[in-house]
């Protein structure tokens, strides 16, 4: 519920708010790092509040507010409104996140498998997110436009008095046993710039598919441009449990390798295929593409033992959010070279993870011997 209300809503409908606020392509790839600034960059604070006050129910707050603010899109008059009610909706996304994801660590108890379960939750909202705003669009357009935001008020207000605070409580450091692991900086520091490459592609596709669409296919719709988009998010859901078993049985390592190298050609080969014919090629490398990112939240949180909401926060928040700096060039090469050169070009970086990934090893830091005190 929470990723459904993601700039990936708004994807289908960047072409007519394009049109309505007058916005140039350099000004659509900002949208996204706007959204990134509060929902991406600022989950590492959010991670050291809910680890220091874990009784704070941000799993509950945040899909309400980030429901909220995306509703209000619609009353937006111009590309500062626009981007500072992403901003705000940002804020709610972000305050979820990193409580979340250690919830998920405590259930998953490291295994891969069974932290996928969390992430393609994520994923296949952010997936469905399309297909949602496109018809939210249809169903009430700009004028109610904020009805939109009822399911997530809904959500939000039912976890906070369904449960009676345990959902978020579960976890509280408190009911934990005490974690010496030393943890290894250069490592998460490696792994968080795989994920920047790799959610630099997926952001882009994600953010100029439907203009592509429209260039190539001109009779093309608001609806099918909604489709093709949640095509490729669910292609890339649906890689967090295949992803998560390969690297529980063939290791993290091996898996993450192959798949920034794979993810590439794949990838330019959507490109290249005539019609509709190009969803189905992006959708083949989304998939491959995010193979490892279940293993990778939970190697994040084995890095930082002490902190798994700041560590899982890197992965889910931090790389996201630098992945969306690069938006806004990307943007500006689209205006001066087209779109789809753009996309091939960007479609490369994950090349370049290689050389991060290789370095990385698939056990955890050893733990520190407890310290004894004197008698």
């Amino acid at each position: 519920m929470t990723d459904s209300y993601g700039q990936s809503l708004l994807a289908p409908l960047f072409p007519i708010l394009a049109q309505r606020l007058q916005l140039d392509y350099a000004q659509v790839g900002t949208l996204p790092l706007v959204m990134g600034l509060s929902a991406s960059l600022g989950q590492p604070l959010f991670g050291v509040i809910t680890d220091r006050w874990p009784r704070i129910p941000a799993v509950a707050l945040g899909p309400a507010l980030a429901a909220i603010f995306i509703g209000m899109v619609g009353r937006a008059g111009s590309f500062a409104e626009l981007a500072m009610l992403l901003f705000l909706a940002g804020l709610g996304i972000g305050a979820y996140h990193p409580q979340g994801a250690s919830l998920a660590r405590d259930a998953a108890r490291g295994r891969g498998l069974a932290m996928a379960a969390f992430t393609v939750g994520g994923n296949l909202g952010f997936g469905l997110a399309p297909i949602l705003g496109a018809l939210y669009f249809a169903w009430f357009g700009w004028e109610r436009f904020h009805w939109a935001a009822a399911p997530g008020v809904l959500l939000g207000i039912a976890m906070l008095a369904g449960r009676g605070g345990r959902a978020w409580r579960a976890g509280e450091p408190a009911d934990r046993p005490p974690d010496h692991g030393r943890g290894d900086p250069w490592a998460l520091t490696l792994l968080t710039g795989t994920v920047v490459l790799r959610s630099s592609v997926q952001i882009a596709v994600v953010t100029f598919l439907a203009f592509l669409l429209q260039q190539r296919l001109p009779g093309s719709g608001m609806r099918a441009h909604g489709v093709a988009v949640t095509a490729f998010l669910l292609a890339s859901a649906l890689a967090g449990p295949t992803g998560g078993y390969f690297c529980d049985r063939f290791g993290r390592k091996r898996v993450m390798v192959a798949s920034l190298a794979t993810a590439p050609f794949l990838l330019q080969l959507g490109l290249l295929l005539p019609g509709y014919g190009i969803v189905l090629g992006l959708a083949l490398g989304g998939y491959v593409l995010m193979l490892p990112h279940p293993a990778n939240v939970i190697m994040a949180q084995e890095y930082l033992p002490r902190s798994a909401g700041v560590g899982a926060s890197l992965i889910t928040g931090l790389a996201w959010g630098l992945a969306q700096l690069l938006q806004r060039p990307l943007g500006e090469l689209a205006d001066h070279a087209g779109i789809a050169l753009a996309l091939q070009v960007v479609c490369w970086l994950p090349l370049l993870g290689i050389p991060m990934a290789w370095p990385l090893s698939d056990r955890a830091p050893k733990p520190l011997a407890p310290v004894r005190e004197a008698p």
